[in-house]
């Protein structure tokens, strides 16, 4: 009989139920359930473990970071736009100009008197830019006498211990010598910068005849006008490096003493009838 099912059982007689009803019955509870277990048998993802997803977003972090920090830097490159500052007046620039050359005239015409008296060489390459400063910028903290004398003495006595203790590794004598004194300065509000110049000159050069001639080797001694010799000298003793330092030390103070007096007298000569030279002494 289509639709009807038959088994045997034990009186020979056959029992028949509809296969609709075992559809509905077993046949659809069996399939409800293979969409299950074929999901069941998927491999389930497993979160990776705590110290690995702190890992990765310490990681993140980190980056993102680094390169906002590295954004604010290079855009500090660009600078803070501020307007050129406005030229300076003729009659400024003149005195200026008189105030340099009075002064480099001052410390170079005693230069020869003071050399023969006492050997003592005064023209130094940190005159210059004191003479910009204090002619050119009176008015910059840098230009005060206490900052000229001060600044200059401070760097100096720096530059004479890195000499001293070190003279004989120069390479390592002279960047000790001018971060030092620039350290030293700006901690003092004395800012000065001839003086780091003062600082590395200490470390490099010395007066020619702190030494016996012969100790000056081929090459590293400059004429007789020049009164100096370099680099091989600063392989003396602690005494004689000593000796050279306090030497250079006096000559540097000396001049930057005269061009503070050509500055009170030559700066004083502004037009402005308010505003003087110097705006403070210490």
């Amino acid at each position: 009989m289509p639709g009807v099912a038959t088994t045997d059982v034990e009186d020979g007689r056959q029992a028949s139920w509809p296969l609709n009803s075992f559809d509905s019955e077993i046949g659809s509870s069996h399939l409800d359930e293979v969409p299950q277990a074929i999901e069941a048998s998927k491999p389930v993802p497993t979160a990776p473990p705590c110290s690995d997803r702190l890992r990765g977003s310490k990681a993140s972090l980190s980056f993102s970071a680094l390169q906002s920090a590295l954004g604010i830097y290079f855009r500090r490159w660009k600078g803070a736009q501020v307007k050129h500052p406005a030229r300076s007046k003729l009659y400024k620039a003149a005195l200026a100009w008189l105030g340099c050359f009075l002064s480099i005239l001052l410390v170079g015409g005693i230069f020869g008197w003071v050399d023969q008296q006492w050997s003592l060489p005064l023209m130094l390459a940190s005159f210059g830019p004191t003479a910009a400063l204090l002619y050119g910028s009176p008015k910059m903290p840098a230009a005060q006498p206490w900052n000229a004398m001060g600044g200059t003495i401070m760097s100096g006595l720096v530059g004479l211990l890195f000499r001293v203790l070190l003279g004989h590794k120069a390479w390592i004598a002279r960047p000790l010598a001018v971060a030092t004194s620039v350290g030293l300065l700006a901690v003092t509000a004395s800012p000065f910068p001839p003086g780091a110049a003062t600082a590395l000159l200490m470390t490099t050069i010395a007066p020619q005849n702190t030494f016996p001639a012969q100790h000056c080797e081929s090459g590293d001694c400059y004429n007789n006008a020049a009164a100096w010799c370099i680099f091989s000298t600063m392989e003396h003793s602690y005494l004689a490096r000593l000796t050279g330092g306090c030497r250079i030390l006096l000559a540097n103070v000396l001049g930057q003493v005269a061009m503070v007096l050509v500055a009170l007298l030559v700066n004083n000569l502004d037009a402005d009838p308010v505003e003087g030279y110097p705006q403070r002494w210490l």
